[in-house]
């Protein structure tokens, strides 16, 4: 029988998250199909495993190559970290069937003085980009599963907004109104759809951020 290695931190949200927004995985600690590419721009594909992690990113990688070569790379040598979800992790149900990797990116994370850092990407990559915010996630676990922790009820949740991939904040359920026109505001069509948010409009936060991603180029309405 397979035992799923992935640190799971929260499997199954609330009506808090937008169907946009995935919970955070955590990395796969056992082989998985998936590659790096390095701060220097050079992708390696094979077997990847996440050997360590440190504040919830990894630290120590370890690629698997066709030839069964093993090289490993320390995490702040590493600008990406995909892998392959394994099919038989589906069977919980918890995982959506259209993610279909953990990712994570190197990006500037507001919490370190906007130092980059590799953090999972939890939305689809956009103009604005949702990542896991590991300082903002308070779990209320009510039971585990293997290597899973599952939580029904995060409280307090905050994710890592990238925009532009330069411009990273803070965003959180009691911040969302005073957010979004550093957010939105410069895409008119979106603003004229959604003129302004408040903390009812959280729920969908996923969801707004999908739209304005599919709508908006800096300000202009996509044909």
């Amino acid at each position: 029988m397979k035992t799923l290695k992935i640190s799971f931190f929260v499997a199954l949200l609330s009506a808090t998250v937008g169907r946009a927004q995935y919970a955070p995985l955590g990395a796969i600690t056992s082989w998985a199909d998936g590659y790096v590419v390095t701060t220097e721009n050079d992708t390696i594909r094979g077997k990847v495993r996440v050997n360590t992690m440190v504040n919830d990113a990894p630290a120590s990688i370890v690629v698997r190559l066709a030839d069964d070569k093993k090289v490993t790379f320390k995490g702040e040598k590493l600008r990406l970290v995909a892998q392959d979800i394994p099919k038989f992790a589906y069977a919980t149900g918890a995982i959506p069937r259209e993610r279909e990797q953990i990712v994570f990116e190197r990006v500037p994370n507001p919490r370190k003085d906007g130092k980059t850092a590799l953090l999972e990407r939890l939305s689809h990559p956009g103009k604005i980009t949702l990542y896991f915010d590991a300082n903002g996630w308070k779990k209320n676990a009510e039971y585990t599963f293997g290597n899973f922790t599952i939580a029904t009820n995060p409280k307090d949740l905050s994710f890592v907004v990238v925009k532009d991939q330069t411009n990273a904040r803070i965003v959180k359920k009691g911040t969302f109104d005073d957010e979004h026109e550093a957010l939105f505001g410069d895409c008119p069509a979106f603003v004229q759809r959604f003129p302004a948010a408040t903390r009812r409009d959280w729920k969908r936060f996923g969801d707004l951020v999908e739209s304005y991603n599919q709508t908006c180029v800096v300000g202009v309405a996509l044909n």
